[in-house]
C-alpha cells in the first residue's frame, strides 16, 4: 500500500511537468505559518532559493523509492529464500522514504490533519520496515 501511494505522486511529478515550476510557492505557504523555526528557516533561506533543485531531488527521490520498494518487495515475496542484494535495495528506498515523508510532515503537517495522518503512518510503516530489513541483514548464519 505504501508503494502505491509513492507511486501516484511520482507518477503525477513526472508526467504532469507542473511539479519543479511550482515548487517554491508551495514552499513559500508551507514556511508562511511554519510552528517549527528550523523548518521555516530551512525552506526560507535553502529549499526556496534553490526549490528547483529540491524539485527534482522529491521528484526523482520517490521515483526511486516507488522503484525500489516494487521490486525488492515483489522479488522477496516470491524468493523462496532471503536475497540480500533485494534487502540492501530495500534498506536505502525505506531510507529515502521515511526522510521525504518526515521532511513533508515538518513543512506541511501544520497545514491538513490528512497530510499529517497520512504521512505520520507512512513514516512508521518504513521505520519498521527499515528494522527488520536491518535485523535480517545483520543476523548471523546458524
Amino acid at each position: 500500500m505504501v508503494d502505491y501511494i509513492w507511486l501516484k505522486s511520482s507518477f503525477g511529478k513526472l508526467t504532469e511537468g507542473k511539479f519543479v515550476g511550482s515548487l517554491a510557492p508551495t514552499l513559500t505557504k508551507f514556511a508562511s505559518n511554519n510552528p517549527y523555526p528550523p523548518v521555516k528557516d530551512f525552506l526560507q533561506n535553502i529549499a526556496i532559493p534553490n526549490s528547483q533543485t529540491f524539485a527534482y531531488l522529491t521528484m526523482w527521490g520517490e521515483t526511486f523509492v516507488t522503484v525500489a520498494l516494487l521490486v525488492s518487495a515483489l522479488f522477496l515475496f516470491f524468493s523462496t529464500k532471503v536475497n540480500k542484494l533485494m534487502l540492501l535495495l530495500l534498506v536505502p528506498a525505506l531510507f529515502v522514504g521515511m526522510l521525504l515523508n518526515l521532511v513533508f510532515w515538518l513543512s506541511s503537517g501544520w497545514v491538513s490533519s490528512a497530510a499529517d495522518g497520512l504521512n505520520m503512518l507512512m513514516f512508521v510503516v518504513e521505520v519498521v520496515g527499515l528494522f527488520l530489513a536491518v535485523r535480517i541483514l545483520v543476523k548471523k548464519p546458524k
